[in-house]
């Protein structure tokens, strides 16, 4: 029989690791959109799967602030609309990040 105290103990169990959960997904998106010269391909293919590029860049914005502002973002990069450039149909244009200045 279960009793309340280990119900809780679940329900407190099951909490805590959505963050992490969170994270991890949210890291591994970031990895795969920032695949080496395939980042536009990827934007572009992303409503054949039925979300557009600024639906997927809005929600890892909004997940990654939110969870930063409770201090569970960890090495969880903020979104950059520099390089990942929302358009008003939907779409995301990539613009790749300006090579660093070569040292003297």
């Amino acid at each position: 029989m279960t009793t309340p105290h280990t119900t809780a103990a679940t329900i407190a169990e099951i909490i805590s690791s959505v963050p992490n959960f969170v994270v991890s997904q949210m890291a591994r998106a970031y990895e795969l959109a920032n695949t080496p010269d395939q980042q536009q391909a990827i934007l572009d293919a992303m409503p054949d799967f039925g979300v557009t590029p600024a639906q997927a860049l809005t929600l890892y914005a909004t997940m990654q602030t939110a969870l930063a502002s409770i201090g569970l973002a960890g090495n969880l990069p903020a979104a950059d609309i520099t390089i990942f450039q929302p358009q008003p149909d939907g779409s995301v244009v990539y613009v790749a990040p300006p090579e660093p200045e070569p040292e003297p």
